[in-house]
């Protein structure tokens, strides 16, 4: 596990460390790739590896880089030199290089907020199947010691000059979200729940067989780098801190109800409604370990903004994210007070826990950022910067209603909404808001008006449906 004394703060009082740089989609693409690796690993020995969600001290699994293929998407220097770039692709036309820079550009992951064109290792593909799930990379220089390490560092170096960057598989961008996420369900105590999230997840881990499948397979077979074998993952450090936040159960049941919905939901949706509803849950979390760090008793309600202009709800779902903000920080600074409290005569251990007593600095801002800005990554926010406040774009929306009505029930529409109000704290209309404290910042007309254009959001994405007696059925897939 890698190095976390600088984090200790952060890891002891959110279970995992949270930083701005793996923050958003990071998170998916991580849980995903590990899972993808486990189910490759288990399909190559089961008998010495776990299979997919098999609960443990440690969890192998299989990487792959897919450096090949992001390289191609970014239009990035292929180091091996065209005569290896031969062995996997037709370089007679160029038309075959443009052709598959088209195809794999177009499957890149957009990070929001992003203000330029990223390197090749901070590019990664949209896991639309399994063969295009892989790990984290970034390039490494080529040493010639490394050639006498293994029959692998061995051709690795044939294929380049000493003192090269090449692509190696290691974490760049990945910070152990994902980790904390597929350790939170291959925890789960309820095994029907797991077992049939295991066969959702096998689903969208294994391989499709479908040409785009076979074509990125393909492609992996002349990776720069690639495990010889499975590796040994650990997920030890991470605490799930089941006993102070409902999230990671909520993670459980809205994934069970996501990747169970094999027959009526295509995988790209799937994965797709994946990709929002696990980062949601763990800055959720993240949320509520710190009011729960501060002494808070209520859950924390979240002001919903559905409406296309500025109203005194939207000023006061502003208020909301702003106060969320603040109590991380505070949070944090609560932590670091006691840690200092507990290191007694060991000053470095002070001076470590110092920086994260000030209520600004990097210390305690990367953390911060990892909450708004994987909630903006997901539309959860209205955008990445600015004047934001709190609402549900389409995908977003998508997944939480996946998540939350089971495969092949409906709700009726005030029912789902009292619904996310006392499963998620959520607050969109009048009905709901009369048991919240947020019912005496708004007039209950504007959350009136707030819940139509909610409930028009819905229809609007084929989740709700409307019958001539005036009632609103709501769906976890489109009929």
């Amino acid at each position: 596990m890698a190095d976390r004394s600088k984090a200790e703060v952060v890891l002891r009082l959110f279970g995992v460390n949270l930083e701005q740089q793996g923050r958003g989609f990071y998170i998916p693409l991580e849980m995903l790739a590990i899972a993808r690796g486990v189910y490759l690993a288990h399909q190559e020995d089961p008998e010495q590896f776990a299979g997919l969600l098999d609960n443990g001290a440690g969890t192998a699994y299989k990487r792959t880089s897919h450096d090949l293929a992001r390289r191609i998407a970014t239009k990035a220097r292929i180091v091996e030199g065209d005569e290896e770039l031969g062995k996997a692709v037709e370089l007679d036309s160029p038309e075959t290089m443009e052709t598959l820079h088209a195809l794999f550009s177009s499957l890149l992951v957009e990070i929001p907020g992003r203000r330029s064109q990223p390197s090749w290792f901070g590019a990664h593909i949209y896991p639309f199947v399994g063969e295009l799930i892989h790990y984290d990379a970034v390039e490494r220089r080529v040493k010639q010691i490394d050639a006498k390490k293994s029959a692998k560092k061995r051709k690795q170096a044939t294929k380049v000059a000493v003192g090269i960057n090449a692509p190696s598989i290691e974490r760049y961008l990945f910070r152990d979200g994902g980790s904390w996420a597929y350790k939170v369900l291959r925890a789960d105590p309820d095994p029907d729940r797991k077992e049939a999230a295991r066969q959702g997840l096998r689903d969208l881990v294994q391989d499709s067989g479908t040409p785009l499948g076979n074509l990125a397979k393909a492609l992996s077979a002349h990776d720069f780098d690639y495990d010889e074998a499975p590796v040994e993952g650990s997920d030890t450090g991470i605490e799930l801190y089941e006993e102070l936040s409902p999230w990671p159960d909520l993670l459980r049941e809205g994934t069970c109800n996501i990747v169970t919905r094999i027959a009526t939901v295509p995988r790209a949706k799937r994965t797709e409604s994946l990709m929002h509803w696990v980062p949601y849950c763990l800055a959720r979390h993240q949320l509520h370990l710190a009011r729960t760090k501060l002494g808070a008793t209520n859950r924390e309600s979240i002001l919903l903004d559905f409406g296309n202009e500025a109203t005194p709800l939207r000023r006061e779902s502003q208020k909301n994210l702003a106060g969320f903000r603040n109590d991380i920080v505070k949070a944090i600074n609560v932590q670091a007070r006691v840690m200092i409290g507990e290191a007694e005569g060991d000053e470095g251990k002070k001076r470590r826990y110092e920086r994260f007593t000030k209520e600004g600095g990097t210390a305690v801002a990367s953390p911060r950022a990892f909450f708004s800005e994987t909630l903006a990554a997901v539309g959860a926010l209205n955008a990445t910067a600015g004047r934001r406040h709190f609402t549900m774009k389409p995908p977003m929306l998508e997944a939480l209603v996946s998540a939350t009505v089971a495969q092949d029930a409906e709700m009726e529409f005030d029912k789902f909404c009292t619904l996310l109000y006392e499963r998620y704290g959520l607050v969109m209309e009048d009905k709901v808001a009369a048991a919240s404290p947020l019912a005496y910042e708004v007039d209950p007309s504007v959350l009136d008006h707030n819940g139509k254009a909610f409930r028009e959001k819905l229809a609007a994405i084929g989740l709700l449906t409307q019958y001539s007696d005036a009632t609103s059925m709501v769906r976890g897939e489109p009929r």
